[in-house]
């Protein structure tokens, strides 16, 4: 993914997130937001565990579903998601990542071998998913053996763990941080196309998330790290 194409992203996910701001309304009903990555095209055919039909779902999109942003040299939490808690009473937040997200392959392009410069803009939303990158290699998240498409989906997952991490110390307690991975490609079982819950508040290990699920069949649990 070029540079140019990348800043003219940012432009119109910025335009899209003023529009978003400017048509928010307040409702009575339980509010969820789904921060879902600006580069996927695939929405949910059936709201998410813990959202149901009686919820209000609100949408966010941003740059590799990051949740989080550099503001005067300090990490804070994304500011849509910020403006979005003054207007609703939020009562969960979903981070859905997805297998075929050419963000995160590019951050990954990007600290395998840094480009000699990049438009600010860029540069500012991507370098928090570069340092991703880094800590998630130091932690043997893989390995030199390792296939550049396991690395991906791996990093994919490990994102989504870690903003959910974040929303978890910045948020109250008392709202929800569960985290899914869209499987486009079958990297978690034969069939593609499911979603899969792969960090719930603290946990990420199946064997901890599952006892704290409904008993409902239709949430998927599973795990590329663990």
């Amino acid at each position: 993914m070029s540079g140019d194409s990348l800043e003219s992203l940012i432009e119109s996910v910025q335009d899209w997130t003023e529009s978003r701001r400017d048509s928010v309304r307040a409702s009575s009903a339980q509010t969820a937001l789904v921060v879902s990555c600006s580069m996927s095209d695939c929405e949910p055919r059936e709201p998410l565990w813990p959202i149901d039909a009686a919820w209000n779902a609100v949408g966010v999109q941003t740059l590799g579903n990051q949740t989080r942003e550099r503001y005067e040299g300090e990490t804070v939490i994304d500011g849509d998601i910020a403006h979005l808690r003054n207007q609703y009473d939020i009562a969960a937040v979903l981070v859905v990542g997805h297998t075929r997200c050419e963000v995160l392959r590019d951050a990954y392009d990007r600290w395998v071998s840094p480009p000699p410069e990049s438009p600010a803009g860029v540069q500012a939303r991507l370098d928090p998913l570069v340092s991703l990158v880094e800590d998630g290699a130091e932690q043997g998240l893989f390995e030199e053996s390792t296939s550049l498409r396991t690395r991906a989906y791996r990093l994919v997952e490990y994102n989504v763990s870690r903003q959910v991490r974040f929303l978890q110390q910045a948020l109250p307690p008392s709202v929800t941080i569960a985290g899914y991975v869209h499987d486009q490609d079958g990297a978690y079982s034969s069939f593609p196309g499911k979603r899969y819950l792969v960090a719930l508040d603290g946990a990420t290990e199946p064997t901890e998330i599952r006892p704290r699920l409904p008993d409902d069949p239709s949430v998927q649990v599973g795990s590329l790290l663990n």
